[in-house]
Order: structure tokens, then sequence, then C-alpha cells
């Protein structure tokens, strides 16, 4: 890809790469459009141009809206092809954005995709350790490409891109969003199924809602036991409960708030 980086200026290929992202942005926003799915903001960020878009309860339709930018990219790349000078550049720009946005990275789109599908085949705890381990050897490999890059290409493009790659903060509170969407989505499952697994939990009256929730195990409908320092219960809740209590509470208050909703 890098093979005319000595011809072209640094500004074509800026320009090129500003472009690809821009266009790599609208394809998500054409398909979210095309879901129903809104758009609440659009900004710029280290990675580039980010559309961010409320989120939709169906996994299968934010696969499809995740794909879709890399796929407008090689669209675009593919009615470029064979053509001079900038067009070129931006050609090769749209092919490099789209690769470098399927890695199994989060939040890239393939690492987005990938948590999407290991939560639906293992649960969300099996699902976050085996993406963080997997976005650790990743993020290694590209710094040791990216250097190479610079030795036999002087382009630092890739090692940049390696470096600015947040952590596992937001995959963290992606797997947080998954769980609620999950339990949202639980009742219809249920009522759908006529039949479901059941988990009970015994909890300290002193965890959060965000502790109790991170336990919670995948496809399971929650019988949840709160006990005090006495080893006493205290109340009964179920995951209807948990949700109720989000219109009132947030995350990090006291799990026994969600009695006081009860009552």
């Amino acid at each position: 890809m890098f093979e005319g980086f000595g011809r072209v200026t640094l500004i074509s290929v800026v320009l090129a790469c500003l472009a690809a992202i821009i266009i790599h942005e609208a394809f998500h926003m054409f398909a979210a459009h095309i879901f129903g799915v809104a758009l609440y903001s659009f900004r710029p960020t280290l990675v580039g141009i980010r559309a961010r878009l409320k989120n939709t309860r169906s996994f299968k339709k934010q696969t499809v809206i995740y794909f879709a930018g890399p796929l407008g990219n090689f669209i675009v790349a593919i009615c470029l092809y064979k053509t001079g000078g900038f067009l070129s550049s931006l050609s090769e720009a749209n092919i490099a954005i789209g690769l470098f946005n399927l890695l199994p990275i989060y939040p890239l789109d393939g690492g987005q995709i990938l948590l999407i599908l290991l939560y639906k085949l293992m649960g969300s705890s099996r699902a976050f350790r085996i993406a963080k381990k997997l976005a650790i050897v990743l993020k290694v490999f590209l710094f040791i490409v990216g250097i190479l890059q610079i030795v036999l290409f002087k382009n630092p493009s890739l090692l940049i891109a390696a470096v600015i790659l947040p952590g596992t903060r937001l995959m963290e509170e992606a797997v947080s969003f998954m769980k609620l969407e999950n339990l949202l989505n639980r009742k219809q499952r249920i009522l759908k199924k006529g039949v479901y697994f059941a988990g009970i939990i015994v909890v300290m009256e002193d965890m959060t809602i965000g502790d109790v929730m991170q336990r919670l195990d995948y496809d399971r409908f929650h019988l949840i036991y709160i006990l005090n320092r006495d080893m006493e219960i205290i109340g009964l809740i179920t995951e209807q409960d948990i949700i109720k209590a989000f219109e009132k509470y947030s995350s990090s208050d006291k799990i026994t708030n969600v009695l006081a909703c009860k009552e």
C-alpha cells in the first residue's frame, strides 16, 4: 500500500485518510438510518471521526451497522481502483481504514462485532476475558508491525494507531450495557420460550447495583437474596426490580435501594 508514499505529499495522504474516515462513518449512519437507529453525536476523536448511535436491542442490527463502515470503505476503494493521483491515494486509504476497523480490537468495528458474537455464545464474563486477551495480543502485534513500517516505509501511521487505541475500560462499559440490554429483553424471551432457566444468587447489602449486574449469569432469570452483616436475609429482588430501580437510581447506588422501590 505504501509503495508510492515517497511520491505523494503528506497533505494528500492525510486528506485521503480523513475522507476515508468520513466515508466510513457515513456508511455507519446510512445503515443505522435503514434500521431506524438514531444518531445522537458526531465528533472527532483520536482514532478518527466517530458517529455514536443510540443502542438497539437487536444484536443482529448492531452487527450489520458496525460492518457497514468497513464495507463502505471497500466499495469506494473498488470504485476508485486503477485511478491516479489523489483518487489513487483515496482508494488506498479506504482499504487501510476498512481493514484497520475490522481488527477484533474494541472499540473498532471488528472488536464490537466480536464482542457481540462472544456474548451471544458464552455470556458477558467469558466474552470480556477473551476479547481483552485478544486485544492485548493484537495491540502488541500492531506496535511491532508499526515499528517495521517506520523502518521500511518511513510511515508512522500504524504505530500511532496502536498507541492511541483505548484500553479495556470502554469494553467493560460496553459489556455492562449488554447486560442491561439482556435484562430488558429477558421478558420477551421468557414469554416466547415459556420455560426459562433460573439462577439464585446471594449478595451483601453493601453491594452496588452495578456490582450485582456484573455477576448475573448469561441467559438466566435471577432471584437475588440480600443479606445483612449478620447473614440474615433482608429482602428478595428479581431482575425486573433492578430494571425498575434504574428509573430512580444509578449503577453506583446500593442494591438495598432496589428494595425501597418495591415498597
